[in-house]
């Protein structure tokens, strides 16, 4: 038996990150949730709406940011065709993970189908300990069989990732650069838009997204889904984000700094739409409300007008943070 005391508690309801902030501020470093997610993307996505959207609209995979922090990881994937033996050497390496101090990433390992973290095991009882998003995790390590990742309902192909030290460097303005050029491209994704209105549901991203979320709601019989509480509760808490996360990296782009504070207070503005809406959309909400439908629809259609203005902000401000790096370089 090993467990790794002192991992931090889940700041944000998110899904694929947010347990891979805790495991590399255990192992020495000090990201803040705004500015990790804000790198990741995070803070900026929105798709479906269903109930797989927040672990699926990705600005990168959890493997990829890991690459661009300057670490390097192994992954330990499902195999149908011997998943006993592929889930005996997943265990093997969590289990040295933890010995060595590290904690482990684990697909399924305490939520449903997100990327959770094990900061412990007990060979005894064949169980791990470690936190989800959820938020009973938030006060002593959950305790779960350590084969729950076999039962996922959904899988990404991995079911762990042991965090490695790399050689790699992360170039910080480079990163920065990149994430907020991908919320642009992202929120103006008009994949699927032309099916729209078809015979079959189709998957929207960014403002396309939030527009049919909102037409949806519009209609009073449209009953409330297990996508739009999940959704609800991740995007809302992530969305909290942009705004700390583009003051954050403001000073360092002089001539943009303008820019990313007005699109900074504007999110904000989407945040509080959000946050107007969980305990219309939330899990304890009512399935078939009119009444409830029509405001619903009107704040997130405020909300998605606000996130089009601040990520068209964002668009003109990509170009000056460019000749801020250059001329105002560390």
């Amino acid at each position: 038996m090993k467990i790794l005391n002192g991992v931090s508690c889940y700041e944000v309801y998110e899904t694929n990150f947010e347990a891979a902030r805790l495991a590399l501020n255990y192992m020495g470093e000090n990201y803040a949730a705004p500015y990790f997610h804000g790198i990741a993307g995070s803070a900026f996505r929105i798709g479906g709406i269903c109930p797989c959207a927040p672990t699926c609209t990705l600005a990168m995979s959890p493997q990829q940011l890991l690459n661009l922090l300057g670490y390097d990881y192994d992954e330990y994937p499902y195999d149908d065709a011997d998943k006993s033996a592929a889930h005996e050497k997943m265990l093997a390496a969590v289990r040295a993970s933890i010995d060595g101090g590290a904690p482990a990433l684990v697909w399924n390992a305490f939520t449903e189908c997100e990327w959770d973290i094990v900061a412990g095991y007990d060979e005894s009882e064949k169980a791990f300990y470690g936190r989800g998003a959820y938020p009973f995790y938030a006060g002593d390590y959950g305790k779960n069989p350590w084969d729950k990742t076999l039962h996922a309902g959904a899988s990404t192909g991995i079911m762990a990732i042991v965090i490695k030290k790399g050689g790699g460097a992360f170039i910080k303005k480079d990163a920065e650069a990149a994430a907020l050029r991908e919320a642009v491209r992202h929120a103006n994704d008009a994949e699927n838009a032309d099916k729209v209105g078809g015979g079959e549901w189709v998957f929207l991203q960014g403002k396309a997204a939030y527009k049919r979320w909102a037409d949806d709601f519009s209609n009073p019989e449209h009953k409330r889904g297990l996508g739009d509480a999940y959704c609800m509760d991740v995007y809302s808490s992530c969305h909290a984000l942009a705004g700390l996360f583009l003051r954050g990296i403001a000073p360092d782009y002089p001539d943009a700094a303008w820019m990313l504070s007005e699109a900074a207070d504007i999110f904000d503005l989407e945040a509080e739409c959000l946050e107007s809406l969980r305990p219309l959309l939330g899990w304890s909400s009512p399935e078939s409300d009119a009444e409830r439908n029509l405001k619903a629809s009107a704040l997130i259609k405020k909300a998605v007008g606000h996130y089009g203005s601040a990520i068209d902000i964002l668009s003109d401000a990509i170009e000056y943070m460019y000749y801020s790096k250059i001329y105002f370089a560390e």
